[in-house]
């Protein structure tokens, strides 16, 4: 305020030192007395101009001075509300990766639940294992022993021709004429059946060559077939009856029984003479191959039957093949690719796309023995 008073008065002086000029310059030809103060005007305005344009300068700068410094405040409020937003972004990412950190940990935790459920469930099944492997060995002992205790209650003379009835179910020796003692699988608690033929698990392959079916092959205790030429040696001795069990995966067992079952000789092809009568539930898809030779994929009589069925069998319509293929390729799912699975025509109204999962073919004299 002191500063702009100033200016005022400097002002005022100025203005009276620019009209003495003036009315000196009008009436130079007149010389009155002029006072020292009349005197000073002119000369103190040509003094004093240069500080006022200082002056004017000046309060031109503090006001712009002072108009950048509302500015400067204004940006300063402007930055500290930013860096409180920053901060505040800061303590929220802070948060977020805590919490990402939490779920991390929860996810680390539940893996771990998940190793040891699975590191209890190895465990389990390695228990499981090491109990089956024993069962094994404990069935394979006692199988053997069996085997051995049949061996020695059977000498030559006493080596029954059939499997006899009443004894306990197992492997057994028997003879039959015109060929050396040889062991089969026989269901003796009751019926008094000798197994020539079973499938259950697809770990023997059916589908060889004509000696293999002429002597047999596999394990007599799991997948097997005796071998034709036993199978006719034991028709000629004596009448016999066929018993066939089959089975799906659906777990559904069915039967075909026929009371009189002969097997031709070698130089006949083992052929299908007879089958006799019929009973059962499992439908009779057996009788079109009566008269049938056994083909081989290396003896096929109709050249096509074999490849066609995927397995050995007694064939003897060239044009259909027949009706029933129990060699053919087993499937576990119980599923077959055209008509080359285990197959029994009668059993699902000729849909060959069914393939059975077990077969037991089993014979026995017609007057089982006691």
């Amino acid at each position: 305020m002191r500063s702009w008073a100033f200016l005022v008065i400097v002002y005022g002086l100025l203005l009276q030192g620019e009209s003495s000029l003036a009315s000196e310059d009008q009436e130079i030809h007149v010389t009155p007395e002029v006072s020292l103060g009349d005197q000073c005007n002119g000369y103190c305005f040509l003094v004093l101009k240069p500080f006022l344009d200082f002056f004017t300068q000046l309060k031109e700068a503090t006001d712009a001075n002072n108009e950048m410094k509302d500015k400067i405040s204004s940006l300063e409020v402007t930055i500290s509300n930013l860096q409180s937003q920053l901060l505040n972004s800061e303590t929220q990412i802070k948060n977020n990766i805590e919490q990402i950190k939490d779920k991390d940990n929860q996810i680390k935790d539940k893996d771990n639940q998940i190793k040891d459920k699975l590191n209890q469930l190895k465990e389990k099944d390695n228990q499981i294992k090491g109990l089956r492997e024993q069962m094994e060995l404990v069935s394979g002992v006692l199988a053997e022993k069996n085997d051995q205790l049949s061996k020695i209650s059977q000498t030559a003379e006493n080596i029954p021709e059939t499997c006899g009835r009443g004894t306990p179910n197992g492997v057994y020796q028997i003879k039959v004429r015109g060929i050396e003692p040889f062991q089969v699988p026989c269901v003796s608690d009751s019926s008094g059946w000798t197994v020539i033929e079973r499938r259950f698990d697809g770990s023997v392959d059916f589908n060889r060559n004509w000696t293999a079916y002429k002597d047999g092959f596999g394990d007599i205790r799991g997948e097997f077939f005796l071998g034709l030429e036993k199978v006719h040696l034991m028709t000629v001795a004596q009448p016999q009856e066929l018993h066939i069990q089959l089975g799906d995966v659906d777990g559904t067992y069915r039967y075909a029984r026929y009371d009189n079952f002969v097997v031709g000789s070698e130089e006949e092809g083992f052929l299908l003479k007879s089958l006799g009568e019929y009973s059962g539930n499992a439908g009779d898809s057996l009788r079109l191959h009566v008269n049938g030779k056994f083909a081989t994929v290396d003896r096929d009589s109709f050249n096509n039957c074999v490849n066609s069925f995927d397995g050995p069998w007694w064939f003897q319509d060239p044009k259909s093949c027949g009706h029933s293929s129990l060699n053919g390729k087993y499937t576990k799912d119980g599923i077959a690719h055209g008509k080359n699975g285990i197959s029994w025509g009668n059993w699902n109204k000729f849909d060959y796309k069914l393939s059975l999962t077990f077969v037991k073919i089993m014979i026995r004299p017609k007057s089982p023995q006691t």
